[in-house]
């Protein structure tokens, strides 16, 4: 019987920091630790700006961890976000390695990929992931797997995802230091569609958007395939200063205020006013409740500035119109009360909210969309150990050099 693999994902957000550490065995993936949501810090918009800081945060998340599961964590599949998160489509081609049989083989697959990431970028950019598309064969279009056909010229659509160097360095620096390795660095938008989107969305066309505290993070797929990525400089907490501003309360009460009315159940209606009121007398403010339209209006007109962002980013990126199983939301601003229904309005598609999925085990704490990167983040590592280009279930051999596992990941992990 196989052993099971201890795969960690970790999730560095702008307001909180999550570690998930998962026994992955050929058959399931069982969550056996959680850190919760440590608070960050120094991290701004996805960014850190505070190193010491930075590490103090994310070694709590990691002992947190490491004592529920009674492990020692050595490597982990860490999330990378900020405003800084581009994308961009390329195309590669190769002549077919000549052979008896003049079938196309995974190094030439590895060839391809490796001339369409050949994309000129300035030095500052660093590539965090080439993912194919589709691979076409003699004009032969819409090949998914192309190994083992016969032909004599490949070429593969890729879409490359990439981001600042400065600031890939800086979260290999911060996580290091607390004496972990990086396996690899993972977009939130990747890792969350990981956990929360079905193969039929990504197959018909969806929109994945994860609003975190600090940024909101986008990934549109079409045909099974990632197409566009973009990051938001925008989240929750700007809604939480909005409420700190118009009720003139402390950050913190207004986020509490802010869950709490997300909870509808709290809601408490007054039968003797017309307007609909909300208690609030546990926060000290200057009056005991607050009308319920002030509250609506106040986080719906961020929600809206959110939306109409995402909505012309949708356009820039030529996609209106090509994403018919709509948008799927999720994060930790997924379940901002009127999320879902300003989306509908202001994108005029299908939405839900998406929480992840893929997991057993300890699962209670981690079921809501707040927790869909830090799962994914983990998928993610089980789709590499899993499609045999990290080390096997059987025995740890030690770590192969990242350059050469991060091209085997680019030829199978996005393959069906």
């Amino acid at each position: 019987m196989p052993k099971e693999k201890i795969i960690t994902g970790i999730d560095i957000g702008s307001t909180k920091i999550s570690t998930i550490v998962a026994a992955v065995s050929e058959h399931k993936v069982s969550v056996i630790g959680v850190s919760g949501n440590v608070p960050s810090k120094g991290i701004n918009k996805g960014n850190i700006v505070d190193i010491d800081s930075a590490v103090e945060a994310i070694s709590e998340s990691i002992d947190r961890a490491e004592r529920m599961a009674g492990v020692s964590i050595s490597s982990a599949f860490v999330t990378v976000n900020g405003s800084h998160i581009e994308s961009l489509n390329s195309h590669g081609v190769v002549a077919v390695s000549p052979s008896q049989t003049s079938e196309i083989s995974s190094d030439d697959v590895a060839r391809v990929i490796d001339a369409a990431q050949a994309v000129s970028l300035p030095s500052a950019r660093e590539i965090v992931h080439v993912i194919p598309r589709d691979f076409v064969v003699d004009s032969q279009e819409g090949i998914k797997d192309p190994i083992g056909m016969q032909g004599v010229r490949l070429e593969v659509e890729t879409n490359v995802i990439h981001s600042a160097s400065i600031a890939m360095r800086n979260i290999l620096r911060c996580v290091s230091q607390v004496g972990v390795n990086v396996e690899e660095l993972v977009y939130v938008g990747v890792a969350s569609s990981e956990s929360v989107l079905t193969d039929t969305e990504k197959e018909l066309g969806t929109l994945l958007v994860d609003i975190g505290g600090g940024t909101t993070s986008m990934i549109a797929y079409i045909d099974g395939s990632p197409v566009h990525s973009a990051v938001l400089p925008i989240g929750g907490r700007h809604i939480t200063n909005d409420l700190a501003i118009g009720l003139r309360a402390r950050l913190e009460d207004a986020e509490k205020i802010k869950i709490k009315l997300s909870n509808e159940k709290d809601i408490v209606k007054s039968k003797d006013k017309k307007v609909e009121e909300f208690d609030v007398s546990e926060f000290g403010l200057d009056s005991p409740t607050v009308a319920l339209p002030l509250l609506y209006k106040i986080i719906e007109a961020r929600l809206d500035e959110i939306f109409r962002l995402i909505a012309l980013e949708v356009a820039k990126a030529n996609l209106n119109g090509k994403l018919p199983a709509g948008i799927v939301i999720t994060g930790g601003g997924a379940l901002t009360v009127g999320a879902e229904r300003v989306a509908k309005v202001a994108l005029k598609v299908p939405v839900r909210i998406g929480t992840p999925k893929g997991v057993t085990g300890l699962i209670d704490d981690i079921q809501g969309p707040d927790s869909s990167a830090a799962i994914g983040a983990v998928l993610f590592g089980v789709d590499l150990f899993k499609s045999g280009n990290r080390l096997s279930f059987d025995e740890q051999k030690g770590n192969i050099a990242k350059t050469v596992l991060s091209l085997i990941k680019k030829i199978k992990l996005f393959l069906p």
